[in-house]
């Protein structure tokens, strides 16, 4: 279960670290996944400028059952090691846990990073525009408002 919550979430990064600059919109897209032991509800704000994606944030937050809050460590460990790519490549990233919640949030502003970290986080701010985002991001199972 935790490799699954854990891959859908890096899947959400993925497809956010595709996105690029331009006039100001902001979409939000959220999902919820529950399994056994735990639910995650993921929210992805990206905002637009001139109907290029600049930036973007996502918040996941994976909420243990009591009887499974013995794997929170577990989970943060296993989030920090799949995050750090990203942020030795510019992004910001925040993983802490309260109680029987673990949350991690990921974003960047692109037009703060450097040629090289967009390169490596794939980056293309011209296929990035604000209905193939949301055509991608809905793609992979999210709700768009």
């Amino acid at each position: 279960m935790k490799k699954r919550v854990l891959l859908s979430s890096l899947a959400g990064i993925l497809l956010l670290s595709l996105t690029g600059c331009g006039s100001t919109e902001t979409l939000v897209c959220t999902q919820t996944q529950e399994e056994d032991g735990a639910t995650m509800d993921m929210k992805m704000e990206v905002v637009f400028k001139d109907n290029l994606a600049s930036e973007f944030t996502m918040t996941t937050d994976m909420k243990f059952d009591e009887e499974y809050a013995d794997y929170m460590d577990t989970a943060k460990e296993s989030f920090e090691d799949e995050f750090s790519s990203y942020k030795e490549n510019g992004m910001d990233v925040d993983i802490q846990t309260e109680g029987t919640t673990l949350t991690a949030i990921v974003g960047a502003n692109f037009d703060e990073l450097t040629d090289e970290e967009k390169e490596n986080l794939g980056f293309d701010p011209e296929e990035n525009t604000y209905e193939s985002v949301r055509a991608e991001l809905e793609d992979s199972g999210l709700t768009c408002e």
